[in-house]
């Protein structure tokens, strides 16, 4: 069964503003390749997800740990035509939602139910821009 990555521009508006700033390019492939893992793995991972993909909202998101930060990313996923594909929607790091004095993880699960949501139903209705990366 064939499974697509697609980016919405938010999403890679967001990485792209991270990357450099947040994050090396080194960590910055290690989000493609943990990509392609998910995609391999998928759907498998809607009925049994692993402990690194986490749910809230109907939607689906990863972390990635490094020294430096802690980048959280927020997908949805959906079948169209026979084919699983797997939305990026948003990303942020745990530091950025933390602000130095709230808790970052009740601040990741506010933002994927108010950012996450509103680019989900974006996506769906066709109201926001988005391109196959990995077919």
């Amino acid at each position: 069964m064939a499974t697509e990555v697609w980016l919405t521009e938010k999403y890679y508006e967001e990485f792209h503003e991270r990357k450099d700033n947040v994050f090396s390019d080194d960590q910055a492939i290690e989000v493609y390749k943990d990509t392609q893992t998910l995609r391999a793995n998928w759907p498998q991972c809607v009925h049994q997800p692993p402990p690194e993909v986490g749910t809230r909202s109907g939607l689906y998101y990863v972390k990635f740990k490094w020294p430096t930060c802690q980048l959280r990313i927020c997908f949805g996923a959906r079948r169209e035509n026979g084919v699983d594909k797997i939305i990026a929607l948003t990303c942020r790091t745990k530091q950025e939602l933390s602000k130095g004095n709230s808790n970052g993880d009740r601040e990741w699960y506010r933002h994927i139910d108010t950012h996450g949501v509103d680019y989900w139903d974006s996506y769906r209705r066709g109201l926001l821009k988005s391109w196959k990366i990995y077919p």
